[in-house]
């Protein structure tokens, strides 16, 4: 007698979910790179910005300062590093599932 538990199936991926899932896996996770690049960006300039008008007796300065100078810039940068990494990686994981078939 045979049961599901002692005879497990092995399933076999194709070569285009393999792929469509590589691409899926870059897009994302340079998108969740960018944000989070973008999200620390805007806390450190506004904390500079803070830290600038509390220096110089002044008031509030211009908090796009903020977005144009480090939180655009820094997710930039960010979301073209992700990209980079991200798809040497898939790819390289790719290539071995692919060459497993």
């Amino acid at each position: 007698m045979s049961s599901a538990v002692s005879s497990p199936v092995k399933v076999r991926r194709g070569k285009a979910s393999i792929i469509s899932v590589s691409v899926v896996r870059v897009i994302v996770f340079t998108i969740c790179c960018a944000g989070l690049g973008m999200a620390f960006g805007l806390f450190g300039g506004i904390l500079v910005q803070v830290a600038r008008s509390l220096v110089h007796r002044g008031s509030a300065g211009d908090m796009t300062v903020a977005y144009r100078f480090v939180g655009i810039p820094l997710a930039a940068v960010c979301g073209v590093g992700a990209l980079i990494v991200f798809t040497v990686l898939e790819t390289r994981t790719a290539r071995r599932l692919l060459a497993k078939k």
